[in-house]
């Protein structure tokens, strides 16, 4: 399927026969499995970058099993491998074949009782579009300031169980805890034509939940209501929340936005259906997370070349050719 035919935004059943299934190749719902039930032991993520995986579970990264292990009650593997193989094949005809890969596990809560409405940020910027689009290479990096040494030595001193040399298995951050590199600041890639879409699903729980009517219009209120609370608040609509002033900003949007959009409808993901969605402001999805109480497991796809995922994946062990490049990825 072409990328570029698609909408901003489309749900794409998948097939779940594949080796990893059952022998009936029947996808169980994970919250209704008898004999397999899923339960979440803590919140938190792990998170690939590199070539597509191999879908044997002997071939995954020792991480993974390392972080299924602390995290799940249960076996991913089924659902999982169903939704990347129809992943693999969706990339493979986009000419892709890496992605940068988090698998999000969260016990419920609250948090998202009134919804985020929101546009994913662009990931990448080519190097013939940077000066309109993106801050240069050196403003980006005086603006992160975060070495890599610095970054390992910092996760270490809060999870004292963190591997510096694994660094995929830990709780997430607290809001206090959290230094993340700034959310929306583009990577420059030498790559001319970089993905501005995603894939996701959602393999236990409620699915992510978009706008499905006058997308145009909501976009535009996106970004009016965006910046008519960044005029009343100068100074405060950061790149990452930082400070008191930035976090009741984007409160402020958040809450305004939950309003002027309730009229909209909405279409909301099921399990057994990939998400394909762009990104951006001016043709992204607006979308949100689902009010969860219960225990949800959520796959985000970010697809890219070696080129693009070279500029973005410092920070995460990006396994190509045998090397190792690391980046800051902040919170996915």
């Amino acid at each position: 399927m072409d990328a570029d035919s698609l909408p901003d935004f489309q749900l794409l059943p998948y097939s779940s026969e594949h080796p990893g299934s059952n022998a009936g190749g029947e996808l169980e719902s994970l919250s209704q499995a008898s004999d397999n039930p899923i339960t979440l032991n803590v919140s938190s993520s792990w998170t690939y970058c590199g070539p597509l995986l191999t879908l044997e579970e002997n071939s995954l990264p020792s991480s993974f099993h390392t972080w299924a292990q602390a995290t799940v009650n249960g076996s991913l593997l089924t659902p999982l491998f169903s939704f990347l193989a129809y992943v693999h094949e969706f990339l493979a005809a986009n000419n892709l074949a890496h992605y940068w890969l988090t698998v999000r596990a969260t016990q419920g809560s609250t948090e998202f009782d009134v919804p985020r409405w929101h546009t994913d940020d662009l990931f990448f910027s080519p190097l013939s579009t940077t000066k309109q689009k993106t801050v240069s290479k050196s403003s980006l990096s005086k603006k992160l300031r975060f070495t890599t040494r610095n970054y390992y030595e910092t996760q270490h001193t809060r999870y004292p169980d963190y591997d510096a040399l694994n660094p995929f298995i830990h709780p997430q951050p607290t809001q206090a805890q959290a230094q993340p590199p700034p959310k929306n600041a583009q990577i420059i890639t030498p790559n001319p034509n970089p993905p501005d879409w995603k894939l996701c699903t959602t393999l236990l729980g409620p699915g992510t939940l978009f706008i499905n009517s006058k997308r145009n219009l909501a976009r535009t209120i996106q970004r009016t209501t965006k910046a008519a609370v960044q005029n009343e608040n100068p100074g405060h609509i950061c790149l990452s929340i930082r400070c008191v002033g930035c976090a009741s900003a984007a409160e402020t949007v958040r809450t305004r936005l939950a309003t002027d959009l309730k009229p909209h409808q909405t279409v909301q993901s099921r399990q057994g259906e990939c998400v394909f969605f762009r990104v951006g402001e001016d043709e992204g999805a607006v979308h949100s997370e689902p009010r969860s109480h219960g225990d949800r497991v959520f796959v985000n796809v970010v697809p890219g070349d070696e080129r693009d995922l070279r500029a973005w994946c410092v920070g995460l062990p990006l396994q190509i050719e045998g090397e190792e490049v690391y980046r800051n990825v902040g919170e996915v």
